[in-house]
């Protein structure tokens, strides 16, 4: 008699947090509230396509400067409601190599001109990219003189948004 293995799940963003068998997502509660308590639009049922909320939030800027390119895919997917079809269809790959990519199974974009084309398809402001040059999840309000700005309004004010 062969006995089911059980499959041991960790959230998308974090990559830390043992997901239990009762929560059906790919987030730990934790990150969910971090990505998804934001002003969101009014109807739930509304798509944010581009959702370039998503870049100015903790878990997506811990997953930049990780490095973690399957994060940094899994919470974009899931922010913006796309497939991997559509996130594929969008960035100009294919649908096998956003599930390369999100399974681990290749490795991120190393190539500078690959990673600034790939932002500028899911209109990415260049300034989220600070996290991912410099390392660290508070490199641009490290940066940026006044506490109230982020990634969106720093991205917009330097002509990239």
């Amino acid at each position: 008699m062969s006995r089911a293995r059980r499959v041991t799940r960790v959230c998308g963003a974090c990559r830390k947090t043992l997901l239990s068998g009762y929560n059906p997502g790919t987030f730990c509660t934790p990150c969910e509230r971090a990505l998804f308590d934001r002003q969101h639009p009014a109807d739930p049922g509304a798509r944010d396509d581009m959702a370039a909320w998503v870049w100015d939030t903790g878990p997506m800027r811990e997953a930049l400067a990780r490095l973690d390119f399957p994060a940094v895919l899994v919470i974009y997917r899931s922010a913006a409601g796309l497939s991997r079809r559509e996130l594929a269809e969008r960035a100009g790959l294919s649908e096998s190599a956003i599930w390369c990519w999100e399974a681990g199974r290749r490795q991120g974009i190393y190539d500078i001109r690959q990673l600034l084309q790939f932002a500028d398809s899911l209109s990415m402001p260049r300034p989220a990219l600070l996290p991912v040059i410099l390392g660290q999840p508070g490199a641009l309000s490290d940066l940026l003189a006044g506490p109230g700005t982020t990634v969106l309004t720093a991205g917009v004010a330097a002509g990239h948004g």
